[in-house]
């Protein structure tokens, strides 16, 4: 890793090379389909040549720092090419071979030539474009802010784009974000949902944000297919976002709805995943009207078949429709999604005592539940969103959500199963659980920039609500068992009577939120001020009846500077966030009792460079967390704490040509502090790795235009299992690997990608987290084939 950064920063002072390959035979003059986005155009030449198999030859030191406007279409080879280098002051000189040489065009006579200018600035709510490499983009969601620029955000960001998507072959949520080393999924690749550990801190899948709204996802698992966008922000931010259900403290995820864009769209996906998972994906998209202020994007996935894992198949269909409407003032969308499930066989948690050093992980691809286990979930949301520029300085906007899901999961291995010794062996019982959950949420604000003098500002200010009603019922449908993780159950399937589901959940949010950022020394000092007012309110509920009401609120303010210092940007931080206080729990004096709002308080320093075509950033963070316990009393109070500090380093884009990294390496020492009589304090916390890599990296076999060869390694140290660090889960590192070529077919461009999770197939435990193992994912192979017809 020290050689990685050291060697990206020398490269940003070395001269441009050439490019050097042998020179290709240009493609006929037949018409070829072409879709590079706008961005750096060295960039857009490399997707050129593989897109058209011409051959481009140029002096590095001639694209450095010059953007292309892109170009989509059926077009000859000579066409496109020209409209890449429109306004770059650059033409293209075919060679004899049919290749191209490219240089500064002359000037004719004494007239210059027409010069298209290019600006990457947009609005708040645009579609940021994609940085060098197209795996990151630009800028970021920031909460009320909307799209902030990544080197002039004084927080640590990370947006992913659709293309990364789908080069990984993403499954899930948890497979785009696990590249960034601060952030790691903590669930099984098959169990019964997604969750996330960010800074050290978790975050569940149905605190994730989908354009702005939370309680949009489905509850379990989201498809990442529906997605141009995935916004991830490391550190509490109450102030920018506002509570999620159910709070979150170590970050926040955001996921930005596909657009149909300038350029129609009919492409499919057909995959294949081990063992025998076949799917089928259509991506529709086309723009109407006079201006194409009116677009269609249509979204359908099915995927269904067996699992790497015995036991176990996976099933889904999934479907949703995107509409919009951009004119010169109005912008307007509305969503529409729905999503189906069925896992049998379930990859599950499992549960511990304390006393005794944890076993060895199970092979990785065996199952310890039964095959009539199952998690079966549906999903549907509608939003609609309008917002109108007035001025630059007067942006108004309104946004409304509403989602509604069922779940049914039938255990017996795959819940409340719990080791009992070093050996493996567990207890468990038989039951099912049957739930259903409705949500209505909107929020409204006012967004825009305006000069005070020599000051700039730009500020929003907004109001949120979030209403959540939650049924559920458990049924334990047998006595407790035993059985043994390396040992696959055959257990008679038993009847659940779930009789009428109660009403179990009732929870309301509301928030007011006002910031600003001043600019001063032209934009080149950032000072970032803000504040939200949130309420919470609750029901406690037994057996479907409301016993108690939670209704506590609670100020956070976020502040943050940053400077920049040519392509440097130096920035600091302070934010809280803002979670519901926990319930006392049973057999203590105040059992039931509901604690009041939890508040995390970060502090956050660091360094963002941009090198044009790369990025290096560090980030040096502290976050305090409230932590729960019963004191000497018998009273159950929220008198502990939960010290995670830390240091990031990542990198993005394309530090050489035809090479992209994406990554780096994340340093937690995650204590316990205040605990009761003081007899854990200085004890590590239990689930945060000291040491997290994660690199991803591509290169570009120019050799053979359109090869690009791909790998990932993983790499965590230990992690504790419990408060007085007696028991833990060992290191362990994976190693990823994989190749994708994209070519023409009969006028039609096509892209093959092969990958190959845990290529060594190694057995581990992937994490410990809020008192469970889980286990990791076994080798797996990916295939897949795209077509843009």
């Amino acid at each position: 890793m020290h050689a990685l950064f050291a060697g990206a920063v020398i490269l940003g002072a070395l001269p441009a090379s050439t490019f050097a390959a042998e020179p290709l035979p240009a493609a006929k003059a037949a018409a070829h389909k072409f879709n590079i986005p706008a961005g750096l155009l060295s960039s857009a030449i490399a997707r050129f040549v593989a897109e058209s198999g011409t051959y481009v030859s140029a002096n590095g030191a001639l694209t450095d720092g010059k953007h292309s406007q892109g170009v989509q279409g059926n077009l000859s080879a000579q066409d496109a090419l020209s409209r890449l280098l429109a306004g770059t002051g650059l033409e293209a000189v075919v060679q004899a071979n049919g290749s191209y040489v490219l240089r500064v065009a002359p000037i004719v006579a004494s007239t210059l030539p027409t010069v298209n200018v290019i600006s990457d600035a947009s609005s708040a709510s645009d579609l940021p474009k994609p940085f060098a490499g197209g795996q990151v983009a630009k800028a970021s969601r920031m909460g009320v802010l909307g799209n902030v620029d990544l080197f002039d955000t004084p927080f640590s960001t990370q947006s992913f784009t659709e293309e990364f998507v789908q080069d990984q072959q993403s499954r899930r949520v948890a497979d785009i974000i696990s590249v960034d080393p601060s952030v790691r999924s903590a669930m099984a690749e098959y169990g019964d949902s997604e969750t996330y550990i960010i800074r050290g801190f978790p975050l569940f899948v149905n605190q994730v944000g989908v354009n702005g709204l939370y309680g949009m996802t489905e509850g379990r698992r989201i498809t990442p297919e529906f997605y141009e966008r995935v916004d991830v922000l490391k550190g509490p931010a109450s102030m920018l976002n506002g509570i999620t259900p159910f709070g979150v403290v170590g970050g926040n995820i955001n996921l930005t709805s596909k657009r149909a864009g300038d350029e129609p769209l009919t492409r499919v996906t057909g995959s294949y995943i081990s063992d025998s998972q076949a799917g089928m994906h259509l991506d529709l998209a086309r723009r109407f009207g006079e201006n194409k202020e009116w677009g269609m994007r249509l979204n359908v996935l099915k995927r269904d078949g067996d699992t790497p894992i015995a036991q176990q198949d996976d099933h889904m269909k999934n479907a949703a429709l995107a509409i919009d409407y951009r004119g010169a003032k109005l912008k307007a969308s509305l969503d529409v999604a729905n999503q189906d499930r069925l896992t049998n066989g379930y990859s599950a948690n499992i549960n511990y005592n304390q006393g005794f050093a944890l076993p060895r992980p199970p092979e990785n691809d065996k199952n310890f539940v039964n095959d009539w286990e199952y998690i079966k979930t549906n999903a549907k949301y509608w939003m609609a969103r309008a917002e109108y520029e007035f001025s630059p300085a007067f942006t108004a906007y309104a946004n409304y959500g509403a989602s509604e899901g069922d779940e049914e999961y039938f255990y017996a291995g795959s819940q409340a199963r719990r080791l009992t010794n070093s050996a493996g062996d567990f207890t468990a019982r038989a039951g099912g659980f049957k739930g259903s959950y409705e949500v209505d949420t909107y929020d409204v604000g006012l967004r825009g920039r305006l000069m005070l003098g020599d000051v700039s500002n730009n500020y929003a200010v907004s109001y949120s609500d979030f209403s959540r009603k939650g049924y559920g019922s458990t049924v334990n449908a047998t006595g407790v068992y035993t059985g043994n993780i390396y040992n696959t159950p055959h257990l008679p399937r038993p009847t659940v009577n779930y009789g009428v589901i109660p009403q179990n959940a009732d929870l309301q949010l509301s928030s007011i939120g006002i910031v600003n950022t001043f600019g001063f020394i032209d934009d080149k000092v950032l000072f970032t001020l803000g504040v939200r007012r949130q309420e919470l309110f609750s029901g406690v509920f037994a057996s479907g009846v409301r016993t108690k009401n939670y209704d506590e609120s609670k100020v956070t303010p976020a502040a943050a500077l940053l400077v920049k210092l040519g392509s440097y940007s130096l920035y600091t931080n302070y934010s809280e966030g803002l979670a519901q206080g926990a319930t006392a729990v049973a057999g203590t004096s105040n059992q039931g009792a509901i604690l009041p709002p939890s508040v995390t308080k970060q502090v956050e320093g660091g360094v963002k460079y941009n090198a044009g075509t790369f990025g290096l950033t560090a980030a040096l963070f502290q976050i305090s967390q409230p932590s729960t316990y019963t004191n000497s009393s018998n009273l159950f109070v929220a008198d502990g704490e939960q010290r995670n500090r830390g240091l990031e380093l990542s990198t993005f884009g394309q530090p050489f040509r035809g090479v992209r990294l994406l990554g780096g390496i994340t340093l937690i020492d995650a204590k316990q502090t205040k605990t009761l009589n003081g007899i854990n304090d200085g004890k590590d916390a239990i689930g945060v790795p000291k040491v997290n890599v994660v690199l991803n990296g591509e290169y570009d076999l120019f050799g053979i235009p359109g090869l690009t060869l791909t790998g990932r390694i993983n790499a965590f140290s230990s992690a504790q299992a419990d408060v007085g660090n007696t028991q833990s889960i060992p290191r362990w590192t994976t190693l990823d690997a994989g190749a994708r070529y994209a070519m023409q077919v009969s006028g039609k461009a096509v892209t093959l990608r092969f990958n190959v999770i845990n290529v060594t197939d190694k057995s581990y435990w992937n994490s410990v987290s809020r008192s469970f193992i889980t286990m990791g994912a076994p080798r797996t192979a990916l295939l897949s084939a795209t077509v843009d017809f």
